[in-house]
């Protein structure tokens, strides 16, 4: 009897994990919403001298500035003296309209796309908006008052 009731665990464990897995993979089955494209690629390989006057703001927590560089311009911004972000300004909510770019709101607290109504968060999240994925996010690096920015 014993081996019985092993044997019907194992078979009702089987069944468990076969439905497991079947209920998984139906939900990778595609949706209604098409899925966003990608924003395009480009090639990032930027150095900046925080002592020159024309990144002046990045002195600041909370600064930032543009730079004419990635795909539609890079946005750079200060979160304190160790860390700074960089962020494309090409907004990841349909990426290949003409006005989806997006810019540091006038109060400086976020980041917005004028053009689909996007926020995001000056951590480059999505906080309001259509869009779905966070700004693309280049790497940074700090070595005394040179701040590089590449992919």
């Amino acid at each position: 009897m014993k081996s019985f009731a092993l044997s019907l665990n194992s078979v009702r464990r089987c069944v468990l994990l076969s439905l497991t897995a079947l209920l998984t993979l139906a939900g990778c089955g595609s949706s209604d919403t098409p899925p966003e494209p990608l924003i395009p690629s480009a090639i990032v390989n930027e150095n900046l001298n925080l002592t020159n006057q024309q990144y002046a703001a990045l002195r600041l927590d909370g600064g930032y500035v543009y730079l004419n560089a990635g795909v539609r311009g890079i946005i750079v911004v200060r979160q304190s003296p160790q860390q700074y972000f960089a962020f494309e300004r090409n907004c990841p909510y349909q990426p290949y309209d003409d006005c989806a770019k997006v810019s540091v709101d006038a109060s400086g607290l976020f980041i917005t796309d004028a053009c689909c109504g996007s926020q995001f968060d000056m951590r480059g999240q999505v906080t309001a908006g259509p869009a779905r994925r966070p700004l693309r996010q280049y790497i940074t690096g700090l070595s005394g008052n040179f701040l590089s920015i590449s992919n």
